[in-house]
């Protein structure tokens, strides 16, 4: 009787046992081993359901690597003031992760020249494929609770236009709700980004979105025809390399809050990449922070501030990308519209003996006509002549010049450039405006309605039109050097040298023309000129000679527009 009841004990506590694993809720089994208050199985879900699908532009040299690529091929290193010293030439995980400071300045460079890299990494990538490291965790933001998953990217190089260094973080985000419903997605653009609504999200195969990435820079995009606007003249595109979110070459490491034994990398406040002086900084050399630190560890530890922070986009938006985008296309297809247009009017008019050209110059119209040509020259002239030009001289410091050199240089064939002193003038601002196919498509269309003139007082008042319409590059121009301090913080999106802001306020304050000398931080003692270039002055000249010569065809007695209806020629 003794045994029967140990017995039916043991069966009855088997029985309950199972009962509790069956009704027990699931979060009482899970697993939390980063203590975040979500479940290891739960986090691996979210990672996989919004797994980014990645297009590239063809060209592009770096693909989202591992870490263990950068630090097989690195030696750690250490800033001391500024003396560069060698720690360790095979540096390990272990040893890493506990260098916690910023302020150590400890780096991992990769000894390898660009060229070497790129031939190193692409040998690596065949053998290995591509990674994504997946940070998924809960966070508030104004007493909401939220679900962030987030996908760092690891490039070994960047290779953009205003910034060249070893190592690149960048960063997707996507924002849900306490339910797990996703209600935004926010992706790296540099030191900033954007964030959209997820409804404005493209997607592959229902929740994965696709990320368009700038080619060199790797910031991430909405829309491949994106990168237009901003300081970065990003190239971005549908005609690359894709990396789907199923890709089998595709592996995903999801990560901890606390970085511990391979993922103790997390823990190095040091630069993934080399790391100079200020001048190096400015200059966009030095590698960035890991994820831990980047832009002093918001995006880790409030990504949701960080993420709804990022400057919104919608649907407007993206029309406007588009247009600037597909402007020239456009515009070029208006101009043949015009051309053909006015052709077809000119061998109309001619047929039925209406030109009035030849008959006009020998009027006091010509005066009027003649000016008009002598606009277009001008014209022509300013087209290869710089419009804007600032000068800086600095006799000493990191950024020593060799006399006057141009920092700052606008015309009408290659837009906006800067020199940031050390690679020549670069590409700068995206929204570039071709001024050389505006400028061009308007002297043919003033060719065309001189030709094909009727009257000195129709040419008259096309003539007055296109003088002011030279008036608007100048403009234009002025007006961009007027709010470029206003514009640099929130295109950089980031915090911005304090030297280039005052040089820039130095600027901004008078537009036209100024100069300056005194001491800019690490600049040391500095000379800046800037003011309209030749080129802009001849354009100020020939809409001033155009406006004239379009008055004195509007009050000239020319030739009336009467018109002779030829016979047909015979046959």
């Amino acid at each position: 009787m003794k045994s029967f009841s140990k017995k039916h004990g043991r069966i009855i506590i088997l029985l309950f046992l199972s009962l509790l694993f069956i009704f027990a809720p699931v979060n009482v089994l899970g697993v939390d081993s980063d203590g975040d208050g979500l479940d290891d199985a739960v986090e691996a879900s979210l990672a996989n359901t919004y797994l980014p699908t990645l297009q590239f532009v063809d060209g592009e040299l770096f693909f989202p690597a591992s870490i263990d690529y950068h630090l097989s091929n690195s030696i750690l290193k250490r800033k001391v003031g500024d003396s560069i010293i060698t720690v360790d030439t095979s540096p390990t995980i272990a040893e890493i992760a506990v260098l916690t400071n910023v302020n150590d300045n400890y780096f991992l460079e990769n000894e390898l020249s660009f060229e070497e890299i790129s031939q190193d990494y692409n040998d690596w990538k065949e053998v290995n494929g591509y990674f994504v490291y997946a940070h998924v965790k809960p966070d508030m933001a104004d007493g909401e609770s939220y679900i962030i998953v987030q996908y760092w990217l690891f490039y070994a190089f960047n290779n953009g236009a205003l910034n060249d260094h070893q190592g690149d973080w960048e960063v997707v985000e996507i924002i849900l709700n306490s339910s797990k419903e996703p209600l935004y997605a926010s992706y790296s653009q540099h030191e900033s980004g954007e964030k959209t609504s997820w409804s404005n999200v493209e997607k592959v195969d229902g929740t994965h979105p696709k990320v368009y990435v700038a080619q060199g820079s790797h910031a991430n995009y909405f829309r491949a025809y994106q990168g237009n606007l901003g300081m970065e003249n990003d190239i971005v595109g549908a005609n690359g390399k894709m990396i789907n979110w199923n890709d089998s070459d595709l592996q995903v490491v999801l990560l901890k809050e606390v970085g511990t034994g391979t993922q103790g990398w997390l823990e190095f406040a040091g630069r993934w990449g080399a790391l100079g002086g200020g001048a190096e900084e400015l200059r966009g050399r030095n590698g960035p922070l890991g994820p831990k630190y980047s832009q002093d560890g918001s995006k880790w530890q409030s990504p949701v501030s960080w993420g709804l922070g990022l400057f919104t986009v919608d649907g407007n938006w993206f029309i406007m990308n588009w247009l600037v985008a597909n402007f020239l296309l456009i515009f070029s297809i208006i101009i043949i519209i015009l051309v053909v247009w006015k052709i077809y009017g000119i061998v109309k008019l001619h047929r039925k003996g209406g030109l009035r050209l030849w008959a006009n110059l020998r009027t006091r119209a010509s005066i009027g006509i003649i000016l008009g040509i002598v606009s277009i020259v001008l014209v022509i002239m300013a087209l290869f002549l710089p419009w804007y030009i600032t000068t800086i001289n600095i006799q000493s410091g990191p950024f020593t010049t060799d006399g006057n050199v141009d920092v700052l240089v606008i015309d009408g064939i290659r837009g906006v450039q800067v020199n940031l002193l050390g690679d020549g003038l670069v590409q700068f601002f995206g929204m570039k405006i071709p001024f050389l196919i505006i400028i061009l498509a308007l002297v043919v269309l003033s060719i065309l309605d001189l030709i094909g003139m009727k009257s000195s007082r129709q040419l008259g008042r096309k003539y007055i039109t296109g003088g002011i319409a030279l008036l608007i590059p100048v403009i234009i121009i002025l007006l961009f050097v007027a709010l470029l301090a206003s514009m640099i913080p929130s295109f950089a999106g980031g915090e911005v040298p304090a030297e280039l802001m005052t040089i820039s306020n130095q600027i901004s304050s008078s537009p036209m023309t100024g100069s300056y000398s005194g001491s800019i931080g690490e600049y040391g003692v500095v000379q800046l000129s800037w003011g309209l270039a030749l080129g802009s002055y001849l354009l100020l000249m020939a809409a001033i000679v155009k406006i004239v010569s379009g008055v004195i065809a509007l009050t000239s007695k020319g030739i009336s527009p009467s018109i002779t209806y030829l016979p047909p020629p015979p046959r």
